[in-house]
């Protein structure tokens, strides 16, 4: 649970990192992960006077990031441009879903694949 205010963004910006780190992404991917974590958090703390919840899983070579929050009356907001492109550059998957007085997302981050050199 992190309160709705921006300085906690830092706190939830270094579990991602955590959860990223524990499945194995390289720094630029974890990185990524870091980012979409951040726009999509920002998108609840300003629709929100109310606790987001945040979980983290990491599984295998992917982690998944969920969280939550009732809204505020009429002040559900939905993803700008700007954040619609960095999320589709930073994460592999994202959704945000608004359903009566709450507001959900999941993102997820995979480890990308490098192939082998062949000689």
């Amino acid at each position: 649970m992190v309160p709705p205010a921006s300085h906690y963004l830092r706190t939830v910006r270094l579990v991602a990192a955590d959860a990223a780190v524990r499945t194995g992404l390289d720094c630029e991917e974890i990185e990524d992960f870091r980012i979409a974590i951040d726009e999509l958090t920002h998108l609840l703390m300003a629709s929100t006077d109310d606790f987001i919840e945040l979980w983290f899983v990491a599984v295998d070579e992917r982690v998944v990031a969920h969280g939550r929050a009732r809204c505020r009356s009429g002040s559900a907001r939905s993803l700008g441009d700007l954040s619609e492109l960095i999320l589709a550059s930073t994460a592999d998957y994202y959704n945000v879903t608004s359903v009566d007085d709450e507001m959900a997302f999941e993102v997820v981050k995979q480890k990308r694949r490098v192939l082998a050199d062949r000689a």
